[in-house]
């Protein structure tokens, strides 16, 4: 758990300035990437990583997220 910090903060630089971590859309891996992300973001380091948190936003406010929600529940993880 240690290295969590420095996995998140090469997270943060990491991401594109489109957001993204792969191409300027959303390819699979943004959307695997999203799980470590919220992780990141749900131990409060949302301050330290904007980029991060901005990115878990942007994941939460697409449509395809708000069906899932929908179908499966609520997600209460992040």
């Amino acid at each position: 758990m240690s290295d969590w910090p420095a996995h998140f903060g090469y997270m943060e630089a990491t991401l594109s300035p489109s957001g993204h971590f792969v191409l300027d859309d959303l390819p699979a891996a943004d959307v695997m990437l999203n799980f470590t992300a919220e992780i990141a973001i749900s131990r409060g380091t949302g301050e330290r990583l904007p980029k991060l948190a901005a990115f878990v936003a942007t994941i939460h406010e697409r449509p395809a997220w708000k069906r899932a929600l929908k179908v499966g529940g609520d997600y209460a993880f992040a």
